[in-house]
């Protein structure tokens, strides 16, 4: 008999300094479970994490427009802009990143800035105004479409901040016109006719992040849509039912809810990997990595011929060439990150003050230096620009 089992020991089974180190092992492992769960929580949610029940569906019988499964999501871009101050109407370099990179790569029927700019301070803009703003309002398909921003919800509830309007103005843009809706932050880097042509009524991306904490949701910052699409109309109802004021709620939160909830239904939402339209997070980590430049790296001199727009071809001796390009020694820099899997970037250039080590001015000459990450990815539209002679090069 194992001398342990015995019935005739006294002594205790394990030794008191056994017991109390047990004791503790046990304690620290109950706390360190804690507290991981704590700093990363879980990122699944309920299948009812909202209640759509709540939302009435009369709406559903007064819809006049279905979408057509073979037609395909419209060549329309929305951008909203809402002013501080109701006078004037000011568009910086950042802007005319964005929006000739629409351009540029879509060839859109129409650029819509929607915005609570009157007309007048709309026109004179496009003719008295700085010089960013000038250029950025004389991109061919640009076209303003007056709006009122919402400052309350159907519930009374107080819509205060100029971001959740923002939020609400998408969503009506996307579920009246259909189209590509995007951030002011978010830069189209390719054509996306294959996405719009891919028989879903919407697509979305993840949204990348860098912790547990923040994974797992939808990027609202990019949206495509059918006019009157399932997703688009539920969210645009759904919005104003739940609306808190928090600022997530009725914005990422929902839309990752319903996304993920209606993709049962065949064709309707086609949810794409983060890198799709995401690829860095809004944490100031990536935004380092994003947009710092490396003084190290020499700043480019002139314009790079061989750096305009490029389509590749889709043979196997092409794919393979792209490839080993990009692995030559030399030929991309250490630090050099490759979006080849984005169509767009979406790149959080808020509180840029926070990366040490340069002045934080995102402007042509920090681009055409291609001395980051940022400037290397938006370069060829800029490129394209100067040849166009769109800009002149400073």
């Amino acid at each position: 008999m194992w001398p342990f089992l015995s019935q005739e020991r006294s002594a205790p089974l394990l030794s008191r300094r056994w017991q109390n180190f047990l004791t503790t092992f046990i304690v620290a492992g109950v706390s360190l479970t804690f507290l991981f769960w704590m700093v990363f929580p879980a990122t699944t949610r309920p299948s009812a994490f909202y209640p759509i029940s709540r939302v009435p569906d009369e709406f559903c019988n007064e819809l006049k427009t279905v979408p057509q499964k073979s037609a395909p999501i419209p060549n329309i871009v929305h951008y909203v802009w809402l002013l501080r101050d109701p006078t004037q109407l000011q568009l910086d370099f950042r802007a005319f990143v964005t929006m000739y990179s629409s351009y540029l790569y879509f060839q859109p029927e129409k650029i819509y800035i929607h915005t609570d700019a009157t007309s007048e301070v709309f026109e004179k803009a496009k003719t008295a105004g700085e010089i960013w703003t000038r250029r950025v309002l004389a991109i061919p398909g640009i076209t303003p479409n007056y709006v009122v921003a919402p400052n309350v919800t159907s519930k009374g509830v107080p819509i205060k901040l100029m971001e959740h309007q923002a939020d609400s103005l998408r969503i009506a843009a996307l579920r009246e016109f259909g189209g590509i809706y995007l951030d002011m932050d978010a830069i189209p880097l390719r054509d996306i006719g294959s996405l719009r042509n891919s028989g879903f009524a919407n697509v979305v991306g993840g949204a990348f992040a860098l912790t547990t904490k923040h994974s797992g949701y939808v990027n609202n910052g990019v949206m495509m849509a059918k006019p009157h699409s399932n997703l688009m109309e539920i969210y645009y109802r759904a919005a104003d039912q739940f609306f808190d004021g928090s600022w997530a709620t009725a914005s990422v939160l929902l839309l990752t809810d319903l996304a993920n909830r209606l993709s049962s239904i065949p064709s309707e939402v086609l949810i794409l990997q983060p890198t799709a339209f995401a690829p860095m997070s809004w944490e100031d980590e990536d935004k380092k990595r994003l947009f710092q430049p490396h003084f190290k790296t020499p700043a480019t001199t002139g314009l790079l011929g061989d750096n305009g727009p490029r389509e590749l071809k889709g043979t196997c001796l092409d794919a393979m060439a792209w490839l080993k390009e990009r692995e030559s020694e030399g030929k991309v820099e250490k630090w050099e990150m490759d979006f080849s899997s984005s169509y767009i970037l979406h790149a959080f250039d808020d509180e840029l003050e926070k990366i040490w080590g340069w002045d934080h001015k995102i402007n042509l000459e920090y681009v055409l230096a291609r001395q980051s990450n940022y400037a290397r990815a938006v370069y060829p539209a800029i490129w394209h620009a100067i040849q166009a002679g769109v800009i002149e090069e400073e």
